[in-house]
């Protein structure tokens, strides 16, 4: 199995609007940049696989290639979906058998961690590893790439189950520490610190005061 690394990564300056609540714009553009360049060093210290960032911010794509990661423009601008899909197609064409996603947005991941995921059982087909709710789908390994349609999105976890399910494929869920803790939502803010990991998400977040202001916006219980 020759295994491909792909990071999809928004803009940050169209990122993380669900925080609006309780981070400015310039903020949360801040947030996304620090996130992205802590998974690109994560995915950095992985030098036996492909590594590849796609996105359609120019920018981001100059970081994550500052990093090692090979430079993928987001033709389509249609999603996650849509941009792993292309990822994963680049990958296959390159002749890796295998590939990996985690989104740009899970900084507390470690290399450790992803080299066990890219290493674990590779007969198995389809790969999971669920973020916190075990709603959403932040690491995806499929072997072949194109094992399955690609379903991210809301209820991602139980809807790419179901499509290893419907294309007979063999699959497995992983619970990885560092890929359980994504920013979208404010309630993300309160739950990542609570992480005892040093980075340099934390220490923006503190410096902003973010878990304060999320719980200041909360409304009391009756």
């Amino acid at each position: 199995m020759t295994l491909a690394i792909v990071v999809p990564v928004k803009s940050p300056r169209r990122a993380k609007h669900r925080l609006e609540t309780v981070l400015s714009e310039p903020e949360r553009e801040r947030l996304a940049g620090v996130m992205a360049r802590e998974v690109f060093a994560a995915v950095s210290g992985l030098t036996g696989y492909g590594r590849f960032v796609i996105s359609d911010d120019p920018d981001i794509l100059e970081v994550g290639r500052r990093f090692g990661l090979e430079p993928l423009l987001d033709r389509v601008g249609q999603g996650q979906s849509a941009a792993v899909r292309q990822g994963f197609a680049a990958a296959w064409e390159q002749g890796f058998t295998a590939a990996l996603t985690i989104p740009g947005d899970v900084p507390a991941v470690t290399p450790q961690e992803l080299s066990d995921l890219c290493t674990y059982r590779p007969e198995i087909e389809v790969v999971l590893a669920p973020d916190r709710e075990r709603l959403g789908t932040n690491g995806l390994r499929l072997v072949p790439p194109h094992a399955i349609t690609l379903r991210f999105g809301e209820d991602s976890f139980s809807l790419h189950q179901a499509e290893a399910r419907r294309a007979n494929r063999s699959f497995e869920v992983r619970d990885v520490e560092g890929l359980r803790y994504d920013l979208d939502r404010p309630d993300d803010v309160v739950a990542f610190m609570q992480l005892s990991r040093d980075t340099a998400t934390r220490r923006l977040l503190q410096e902003l005061g973010a878990a304060d202001r999320v719980l200041a916006s909360t409304p009391p219980h009756a």
